[in-house]
């Protein structure tokens, strides 16, 4: 078997992954939220995830939360360590 032919499961996995991480409902509703501006460039990019992707299942508000919260969780450890950083006293 070739490299090729080796990364094709783990494509089909990360895509599965992908799928079931940010291409589904959250039920946060979008009135309930804050508003977030954006770069126009951003909002075209997210907006043809959502309707390409989602497959009218999934809102631009659906993805944004998954986005973050994979985010959160992903990087949550390092967030932390620096605002302890930046709450040491200067003298």
């Amino acid at each position: 078997m070739n490299k090729t032919q080796q990364k094709q499961p783990e494509k089909i996995l990360r895509k599965a992954h992908y799928k079931s991480a940010f291409l589904r409902p959250t039920g946060v509703v979008a009135r309930c939220g804050k508003s977030v501006y954006i770069s126009p460039d951003f909002h075209k990019k997210l907006s043809r995830i959502v309707f390409l992707l989602g497959e009218g299942e999934i809102t631009l508000t659906d993805y944004l939360h998954s986005v973050l919260k994979h985010h959160f969780e992903e990087f949550g450890d390092e967030i932390k360590i620096i605002y302890v950083d930046k709450q040491k006293p200067i003298l």
